[in-house]
């Protein structure tokens, strides 16, 4: 199950410590889940915050060259633009634009429909709240974005009502934790460093032509200029996207949060009913792929748990198949 913005998905059939930090110990089984963020949404913004910094830098300086007086009105203006992706008619034009989804058909809807109301009921949401999309595709998935938004593939759909129920209340419990509605503000944000850090990646393809045009001047030459234009261009990304000197280190807690969510998600959809179903799905998950081979740096690296260790996340707080 998946959640995110357009640049982050959150996958069902792949979903540590505790969901999140409202998780109470003596909370039990069944007891209707609270609506509000969790560690992993904290932590999503946290991890945001210098590629923010940096793209606000840059929109000041673009001011600065433009519009000396009053360069902050650029990084101000966007910053309050970014309001738009609470809009509910942005979200339900920019995602299904980024995931290639679509509106169900009637048919589709008459399938899905039943099984949304039934988890909100469980919820005591509104059903209403949430856009309902297919994505056509043949995995096994469902994920979550914006602040409405909920999708699976065309395959989920010829599951049996119980088992859909259960993979809509995980990406409830996406929403209701507030893995979603951020990481939209937080991409919108972003924008500038992440635009600007794709053009100087493109400028970096340029550099070996650039070298080979100086040979003429002699081969020292040339590899003097390769050697100034790549130092050029790694200090410029450094600038626009500072995590990427720390990627070794913070790509394992980036991932960590991200199991985080799902660990949430899957606890938040146990306690409205769904945790015997959860389990039974994970185990199907784990008989057809054999479990996960996966090595540890790559488990380290994963934005899902492993299916075995949601399971035993799921009995620790006591539910059973």
């Amino acid at each position: 199950m998946c959640s995110g913005a357009p640049h982050a998905r959150v996958v069902l059939l792949s979903a540590t410590g505790r969901g999140g930090v409202d998780v109470i110990e003596d909370e039990t089984a069944g007891r209707r889940p609270r609506s509000r963020p969790d560690l992993s949404a904290v932590l999503a913004v946290v991890l945001a915050a210098p590629v923010v910094a940096s793209g606000l830098l840059v929109l000041a300086l673009i001011g600065k060259l433009t519009w000396p007086p009053y360069f902050w009105v650029i990084p101000v203006g966007w910053v309050l633009a970014g309001g738009i992706t609470f809009v509910p008619a942005f979200e339900h034009v920019l995602l299904p634009l980024s995931f290639g989804m679509r509106k169900p058909t009637a048919r589709e809807l008459a399938r899905l429909n039943p099984s949304w109301q039934a988890v909100c009921a469980a919820a005591g949401v509104d059903s209403g709240r949430h856009r309902l999309w297919v994505e056509p595709s043949r995995e096994l998935n469902a994920f979550a974005a914006g602040g409405r938004t909920v999708a699976v593939t065309r395959t989920a759909l010829d599951l049996p009502p119980p088992s859909l129920e259960a993979i809509l209340a995980h990406e409830l419990g996406h929403h209701l934790s507030g893995h979603t509605r951020i990481s939209l503000l937080v991409w919108w944000l972003e924008l500038p460093a992440r635009i600007l850090t794709r053009l100087v990646r493109l400028l970096a393809l340029a550099v070996p032509y650039v070298g080979r045009a100086f040979r003429a001047f002699g081969r020292s030459v040339a590899v003097l200029v390769t050697v100034l234009l790549t130092s050029g261009i790694l200090t410029a990304l450094a600038f626009l996207d500072p995590w990427l000197l720390l990627a070794p280190l913070l790509g394992p807690v980036l991932a960590w949060s991200k199991r985080l969510g799902e660990y949430r998600a899957d606890l938040m959809a146990a306690r409205l009913g769904y945790g015997p179903e959860l389990i039974t799905l994970f185990r199907e998950w784990v008989r057809l792929n054999g479990g996960d081979e996966r090595r540890l740096w790559d488990r380290l690296l994963a934005g899902h748990p492993a299916h075995i260790d949601r399971i035993k996340r799921l009995k620790e707080h006591g539910f059973r198949a």
